[in-house]
């Protein structure tokens, strides 16, 4: 199965983008409802870099919103390793 274009979590639509290289860019909603992506990083972090670096752009994130991004994070990856059909391309 050959992924085209990002991968946008079911859960965390408005803080990450996926790409297929398992790299994540962060998105930013802007006042007139459109959104620009800003920064990039690997999702290959520490459990404690990856919380600080949400804690740093997302200062009102929840431990649960970021338990969640982490499991559904951890599901798209898999998903893509197994080409599964489930995963959301835009």
């Amino acid at each position: 199965m050959i992924l085209e274009g990002p991968i946008w979590l079911a859960n965390s639509d408005r803080y990450f983008i996926l790409h297929r290289d398992g790299s994540l860019q962060l998105r930013q909603e802007l006042i007139d409802e459109t959104s620009i992506l800003v920064d990039s990083c690997n999702y290959f972090y520490q459990k404690n870099d990856f919380l600080k670096l949400c804690q740093s752009h997302f200062p009102a994130m929840t431990m649960i919103e970021f338990g969640n991004i982490q499991k559904t994070l951890d599901h798209q990856l898999v998903a893509i390793k197994g080409g599964a059909s489930d995963v959301r391309l835009f």
